[in-house]
């Protein structure tokens, strides 16, 4: 909650920072990732809905990030708590509920194969998974037709959860760091060969960043949500930026490529 605070602080500052234009190759190699879709919740538009990923989609974003639980019958489903309660005022768990109770009460919340169905190789998928998880085959599965890497990753806040799972190459998992383990899962996803690290863009500094770039591991930050700290990334080289304001962040990729 103190690091969501300040970085709403910060990129309210960064907001308002003229930055340099970002140079052709940094605009060209950057992909922009719509963080559980291009969401606004206060207007009716759901986080990690499809509508959510149809905008993303038409607007342009390059991947889409979104998070998986398991209904009481092993089907995974997209929403990123465990219960239904803060998005849908439903004060239940999805893994009490089986998949057509969840449908019946909630038919907004898709499932991992309807996502993979409508948006596969269409954007690059980012599946973030929740501790615990006990449902790899299932995962693996929906996800055979994909190519990791290519198609997709796996995101995970929990080691212990990447070293449970032994159906992905390790480097189709992409470890998110949070406050106080950032250099950990920098030297630890060097170290064991995972796809690389994503976080705030205030705790992957440039020193961070060159480490994991020199490792040839993937990196990336969150969230960007104006146009000069969209710069600000750019200019610090960054491929994978992920947004809460997919659309009006995609815009300005579009103005940048045409000027």
């Amino acid at each position: 909650m103190l690091l969501s605070l300040v970085e709403k602080m910060i990129d309210g500052y960064f907001a308002l920072m003229p930055r340099q234009k970002p140079s052709p190759s940094s605009i060209k190699a950057a992909r922009i990732i719509a963080h559980r879709g291009a969401h606004n919740n206060a207007r009716g538009i759901i986080e990690n809905t499809l509508q959510a990923f149809n905008i993303a989609r038409d607007a342009g974003c390059w991947g889409i990030e979104f998070d998986i639980h398991a209904t009481r019958d092993s089907v995974l489903v997209v929403n990123h708590d465990p219960t239904l309660k803060r998005l849908w005022g439903h004060d239940v768990a999805i893994a009490d509920l089986g998949f057509s109770d969840l449908r019946a009460l909630e038919p907004g919340i898709p499932s991992l194969a309807e996502v993979i169905a409508q948006y596969g190789r269409v954007m690059h998928l980012f599946i973030e998974l929740k501790t615990p998880f006990a449902n790899e085959k299932a995962l693996a599965a929906a996800l055979s037709e994909l190519t990791p890497e290519e198609d997709y990753h796996l995101l995970a806040l929990d080691v212990p959860l990447f070293s449970s799972l032994s159906l992905f190459p390790k480097s189709s998992l992409v470890l998110v760091a949070g406050p106080n383990n950032v250099q950990e899962f920098c030297n630890l996803s060097i170290s064991e060969g995972y796809g690389g690290v994503t976080g705030s863009y205030l705790l992957l500094t440039d020193k961070k960043i060159a480490e994991l770039k020199s490792a040839h591991q993937r990196y990336g930050v969150g969230f960007v949500n104006s146009r000069n700290s969209l710069y600000r990334e750019l200019n610090r080289e960054i491929n994978w930026i992920f947004t809460n304001q997919a659309v009006a962040v995609c815009q300005d990729m579009r103005q940048l490529n045409l000027s």
